[in-house]
């Protein structure tokens, strides 16, 4: 897998690209049209993901892909009993796929299991009762043993015990006289996904601390075998997936009603009333790779093109690390390089450079969304202000801090001692913007917040009239709000505080000045109060108090 690309997303998605070879390397004549097989595919990916493109369209243009055809295995024959209960008898510790009935009615449908015949009942044990029988199934790393009625068994099938990955049939036509073409294979799956997590080791006499970030990688994928992957993306943004739960007939081989009732299901659409269960093919296949056997799957043929040679030669001369980051579009990518992504075997590595000696300093952090108590009178607001203490410092790693967990840790005088202290939660932070991480609680600084309501109502156009009669005007309301913050500190030392608000309207005076604004996007075009997160500054005499005010207004149709 060193030449191919990954995309991983948190929610446990994955987008892998991996090159092909069309053919075995022997020239070609233009317009010969060819097949060749390709792959491996995985278990499961997502319906309309799976694609071949080919590198120079030039030479070559992929026609059709369809999946290849099992080969079929010959089940050992029952002496006596010819029912399937007699089947799986004379096929004990046999890998075999099972179809059966399952539920009742509307709700009946038939479900795939695949395992290793551990148990039948014998047939004089039973008397007129029908035969139980016991399959020992693999799912990720743990065994579960699934017992069935024989009676509701409509197939069986022997399933070979190094079965090779699901492939395709790519039928191509050559545009040129060419040698070796190259293509590439991509498709979102599930079953590899990473997680983030920071730790901060902080220098009290110097108020510095040491930023690292590492994520840690999950993989239940069989292709991946430690080999490093040339080219991984980490992306902390959730995109939508509409049809997350449906497989590529492709991949799962479904039938033509089974698919057309769960693609329904999926998107809303009227299918015909019968329920249908899990595919074939939903569970991963486990089986060794070895790294020829690796090679001749990937390009799909013995043949090997110069284009793959030269990417692997790149890649062995890489060492795994941090390759830097980019935006696209909405969303940002971590980018590293030769990830040993494995099969079951988790990873960690770094996903942003070290940033060493960053001046921190100690806050207390308000929120004025998280209320401990509230008190209202109309529609005038009361509430008691949760106070944390918290350090605050500068994200100076160059790119966005993903939220994750964060361990906090003390140096010790001695050299490479550290001590641990809390784990938090960072919020996400982008580049050059100050990062807050709360570590306690604070059980002496105090904080209420009260907000009021005007009696007045502002009047306000947003919509022009359209026409000569005034249709197309609209008007909105304006609600006038005050709140004040009041903070008190018992403590002897004067202390620094930022206050957070999301503050759904829209500012019109604050005492102190907004420190930093950023702006919300709704997902609703039409929405009157846009949500902006708010931050200030304030500093709190000892054994005194400081007070924040603010002015807003709340729009609703008039």
């Amino acid at each position: 897998m060193s030449g191919s690309s990954v995309i991983l997303f948190k929610t446990g998605y994955s987008f892998i690209s991996q090159p092909v070879q069309l053919g075995q390397g022997e020239e070609g004549k233009e317009g010969a049209v060819e097949e060749c097989r390709i792959g491996p595919l995985p278990a499961f990916a997502v319906h309309g993901t799976v694609a071949v493109q080919a590198w120079n369209t030039d030479q070559v243009e992929v026609l059709s892909l369809a999946r290849r055809k099992k080969e079929d295995l010959e089940l050992s024959l029952p002496t006596e009993d010819m029912s399937m209960a007699g089947f799986l008898e004379a096929n004990m510790g046999t890998k075999v796929s099972v179809d059966v009935e399952e539920g009742q009615g509307m709700r009946a449908g038939t479900k795939c299991y695949q395992g290793r015949v551990k148990w039948v009942k014998a047939m004089g044990d039973v008397g007129t009762e029908a035969r139980l029988a016991m399959l020992e199934i693999q799912e990720g790393q743990v065994k579960k043993d699934k017992l069935f009625n024989c009676s509701n068994i409509v197939n069986i099938e022997k399933i070979a015990e190094e079965e090779a990955k699901v492939s395709l049939v790519a039928r191509y036509r050559r545009t040129a006289t060419s040698k070796a073409p190259m293509a590439t294979l991509s498709y979102l799956t599930r079953g590899l996904a990473w997680a983030p997590s920071y730790s901060l080791l902080i220098n009290k006499e110097e108020m510095t601390l040491r930023l690292d970030g590492h994520a840690t990688f999950l993989c239940d994928l069989p292709q991946f075998d430690g080999e490093p992957v040339g080219c991984v993306s980490l992306v902390a943004e959730r995109p939508k997936v509409h049809l997350e739960q449906l497989c590529d007939p492709l991949v799962s081989g479904m039938g033509a009603m089974d698919f057309i009732r769960q693609l329904g299901a999926e998107t809303g659409q009227h299918v015909p009333q019968r329920h249908v269960l899990q595919p074939p093919g939903a569970q991963y296949e486990q089986h060794s790779r070895s790294k020829k056997s690796s090679n001749v799957m990937l390009g799909g043929c013995s043949g090997r093109g110069y284009e793959m040679e030269m990417e692997e030669s790149y890649i062995s001369q890489s060492v795994e690390g941090i390759k830097g980051g980019e935006s696209v579009e909405d969303f940002f990518h971590y980018q590293l390089q030769s990830v040993p992504l494995n099969h079951k075997q988790p990873v960690k590595m770094p996903f942003i450079k070290q940033c060493g000696d960053i001046k921190y300093e100690d806050i207390y952090f308000i929120d004025l969304d998280n209320n401990v108590r509230i008190a209202s009178s109309g529609e005038d607001v009361e509430s008691s202000v949760e106070v944390k203490h918290a350090m605050s410092f500068k994200n100076s790693s160059g790119q966005p801090l993903t939220s994750a967990p964060v361990s906090i840790l003390a140096r010790e005088k001695e050299e490479g001692q550290s001590k641990f202290m809390v784990q938090g939660m960072m919020k996400f932070t982008g580049p050059g913007k100050p990062v807050i991480v709360e570590i306690t609680r604070s059980k002496d600084v105090q904080a209420n917040y009260v907000v009021e309501t005007g009696s007045d109502r502002k009047t306000e156009l947003i919509s022009k009239a359209v026409s000569w009669t005034g249709a197309g005007k609209k008007y909105v309301d304006i609600i006038s709000k005050k709140g004040k913050l009041t903070i008190k500190n018992p403590r002897k030392t004067q202390i620094n505080c930022k206050i957070e608000h999301a503050l759904q309207g829209h500012l019109e005076k604050s005492n102190p000045v907004v420190k930093e604004v950023t702006e919300r996007q709704s997902g609703y075009h039409g929405e009157l109060n846009h949500i902006s997160k708010l931050l200030w500054e304030l500093s709190v005499p000892a054994e005194g108090t400081a007070e924040l005010s603010i002015e807003y207004g709340i729009k609703v149709w008039k």
